[in-house]
């Protein structure tokens, strides 16, 4: 949800490990632009990357990207440009796009550059940002790229900007997408039984509207490793035309495998998922294509010292506090909308742009979902119109309906019991307006959960002072680095949460690197006062 990022800190030693939320994270490249995860294996606290369990359980409608309307014996350039362009909404409304006009246009820049060095291409390209901590770079198809925050964090030389997006490019101008562009994707059907639960299923799919976080995974992540080694070889290419040093490549992605091994104690291994070479193999592989290469570099976009200057001020880190953030595991603030709310305590959270939730994970059998309306009714009018689609197509009436306040926001409350099916379902909606926005709280479960709901939805109120005042998160920030001054030195100088070892991966630094006099990345926490 629009508003993110917890208070406390997050890094500090030397392994800079993350707490739970990225215990044995392992990430890759291209894999729908999202990182593996095992659930079940530590809690995704406060994160806005769900499970595809919960996602499954908590869509009961088809959520499906089912591309093949646009698919005819032969899928053209068009076809493809479509499928992108309906992708490319669901990346905004599911993953969202990090806030940070001149970062984006930035990326945008490097983007063109590389795209006009190519020869008779019928796809016009576009380039974001996703609000994504994990290192990633995806496309989709017909021309759309993205990369994310927290691999623009790593980024040392636009060089190396340019590796990244000259191998996504490829994968678009090779058309390695089209091969998936038939698949359909499986539907997620809610547990809990009952005719209301279709109604209220209409609702969270509204509310949802296809999710690219689960649905991403399927679709995206069938690149071959013989086209992942091709986008590597014809990105190389690209980038030497476009004037950029293809050997940057090689050193983004060795610098990103030291920062996944210093936050995880993992190295990338591949796996049957995991359709990448891994990265000393890759790296091999990709000295012997520049062997190949004729070329000479031009001056950059921008230099090293202005490369970071446009990162400065990025928020770095698991949330982002212009998202809404997640404190104490279970309980959601957001700055932005001046609005809290206290799941219950072990239930899967999730936060995207367009909803924030949670799932009782044990049985299935309760999920609660906060999200904007889409209208311009009053709560009563959104009330009304849900009563009545209640008595026509599950033919129950409201145990309870009448209007509540929040705080001073104006609502309405209503309450079912659907006992249609082999078990009691207890329905709750919550309709209100505030001065940022109109906004819906839903609530469902087996009737055993039916406190749980309730006390979700009452916990809804304005934020406290000291609350407002505890958003904020973990931003990165540049500095000097005196000549001669280790960067033991400098990072307690500077009080940065990154130790060391870290601050030396994320700028391409020896572990015993001396300062210059120059300007180098670190991360420091600050308090949210709003969207710039």
């Amino acid at each position: 949800m629009q508003g993110i990022m917890h208070h406390r800190p997050l890094y500090h030693t030397d392994n800079c490990r993350l707490r739970s939320s990225m215990d044995r994270f392992r990430l890759c490249w291209d894999n729908a632009g999202h990182s593996k995860q095992r659930f079940g294996m530590t809690t995704m606290s406060a994160s806005a990357v769900f499970s595809p369990r919960f996602l499954a359980r908590l869509l009961s409608y088809t959520a499906v990207i089912n591309l093949s309307g646009c698919i005819t014996t032969v899928i053209t350039p068009e076809a493809e440009t479509s499928a992108g362009q309906a992708m490319s909404q669901q990346v905004s409304e599911q993953i969202g796009l990090y806030h940070d006009p001149a970062l984006t246009a930035y990326v945008n820049k490097v983007g063109q550059r590389l795209a006009s060095h190519l020869v008779d291409t019928p796809y016009t390209f576009n380039f974001a940002v996703v609000d994504q901590f994990e290192p990633n770079a995806f496309a989709t198809p017909g021309g759309f790229i993205y990369v994310s925050r927290g691999l623009l964090s790593q980024m040392n030389s636009e060089d190396e900007l340019a590796g990244v997006l000259a191998h996504e490019i490829s994968h678009v101008t090779r058309r390695h997408h089209v091969r998936q562009m038939g698949r359909s994707l499986g539907t997620g059907l809610l547990t809990l039984p009952g005719r209301a639960v279709g109604v209220v299923s209409e609702d969270l799919g509204n509310m949802i509207n296809s999710p690219i976080e689960h649905a991403g995974k399927v679709y995206l992540s069938g690149y071959s490793r013989e086209q992942e080694t091709e986008a590597d070889e014809y990105g190389l290419r690209l980038a030497a035309d476009a004037g950029y040093d293809p050997h940057a490549l090689a050193a983004a992605l060795e610098g990103i495998e030291r920062t996944l091994y210093l936050l995880t104690g993992e190295h990338h291994e591949a796996d049957y998922m995991d359709t990448h070479p891994t990265t000393p193999q890759r790296v091999e592989d990709i000295a012997k294509t520049i062997a190949g290469l004729t070329y000479s570099t031009t001056a950059p976009i921008a230099t090293r010292d202005e490369l970071y200057q446009t990162l400065d001020g990025m928020w770095w880190g698991t949330q982002n506090p212009q998202q809404g953030i997640f404190v104490d595991d279970n309980q959601f603030l957001s700055f932005d909308m001046d609005l809290t709310i206290t799941f219950p305590e072990s239930w899967e959270t999730v936060n995207t742009p367009r909803f924030v939730g949670a799932g009782e994970q044990d049985e299935q059998g309760a999920y609660i979902a906060l999200g904007s309306n889409a209208g311009e009714f009053s709560p009563e009018g959104y009330a009304a119109a849900l009563v009545t689609r209640m008595r026509d197509r599950a033919e129950i009436s409201p145990d309870m309906n009448r209007p509540v306040t929040i705080g001073d926001w104006p609502g309405h409350q209503l309450t079912y019991t659907d006992s249609s099916g082999e078990a009691p379902v207890s329905l709750h909606y919550v309709f209100f307006a505030t001065p940022e926005g109109s906004y819906t709280i839903m609530a469902m479960g087996l009737e055993k959960f039916r406190p749980q709901l309730r006390e979700t939805v009452a916990s809804m109120r304005p934020l406290t002072s000291s609350e407002r005042d505890s958003v904020g998160g973990l931003r990165l920030r540049t500095a000097s680095i005196a000549p001669g001054e280790s960067l033991t030195a400098w990072t307690q100088r500077l009080g940065s949460q990154w130790g060391p070892k870290f601050s030396a991966s994320m700028n391409g630094l020896s572990d015993d690197y001396k300062g210059e006099g120059e300007r180098r990345k670190y991360a420091r926490e600050e308090r949210y006062q709003g969207l710039e």
